[in-house]
């Protein structure tokens, strides 16, 4: 086999992989979702949509719009810890094991560690977007798996994403950050929070108060 041909079969062979890992994270997700929504008391409910409504900031019975409504599914899913101090998502992987492949547990602790993050995206393609992040400037590529997003543009968002191969997969919403200061100040919180604790990660800090930082959702 000549070079040219190695090289073209392992780009199927790393495409292949990176569709099969989208599709399973997907795949993931959707059962996960299911599983809160048929499994999740009302008390724990109701409990959270106290907490979601203080931290941003909301009357205490205001109706949330379309996209509050989702930045508060994608944060009772991944963050909101019940009173047993555990997220939904664990209490999914945990409840599931049985059913769940290995591959399905390996994937899902990369759920349980995902935040929502700052991103800025760089150039937006009918497949791919480009982005940096915040604790490390490097570049990297969000998949589009499909569904191609017009409506973004270059600039901030929040977004949670999941390791796959070549792309990260973007799970739930994007929330677009009107201004650049509300990075900085968020930068700003952590470096302060840090001094306090010092073994203090962006990811753990993010995971506690990212919330804080959502306005105008």
């Amino acid at each position: 086999m000549d070079m040219d041909s190695s090289i073209l079969d392992l780009q199927s062979f790393r495409k292949a992989k990176q569709l099969q890992g989208e599709n399973n994270a997907l795949r993931l997700y959707t059962l996960s979702k299911d599983y809160t929504e048929r499994t999740a008391n009302i008390r724990e409910k109701v409990r959270a949509k106290h907490l979601f409504r203080k931290t941003l900031g909301l009357a205490p019975e205001a109706a949330f719009s379309p996209i509050q409504q989702e930045v508060f599914q994608d944060w009772f899913l991944f963050d909101y810890k019940t009173i047993q101090g555990s997220t939904m998502f664990s209490l999914f992987l945990k409840n599931n094991s049985r059913q769940l492949s290995e591959s399905d547990l390996i994937q899902g602790a990369l759920f349980l560690t995902s935040v929502m993050e700052p991103i800025r995206i760089l150039d937006v393609s009918q497949k791919k977007i480009s982005a940096s992040g915040v604790e490390d400037s490097t570049s990297f590529l969000l998949s589009q798996h499909g569904v191609f997003r017009p409506e973004l543009s270059i600039g901030w968002y929040f977004i949670r994403r999941i390791p796959i191969q070549m792309y990260d997969l973007p799970i739930g919403p994007f929330i677009s950050i009107q201004k650049d200061e509300a990075v900085n100040r968020l930068t700003k919180a952590f470096s302060k929070a840090k001094l306090k604790v010092p073994d203090l990660t962006w990811r753990a800090f993010l995971k506690s108060n990212v919330l804080f930082f959502i306005s105008g959702v």
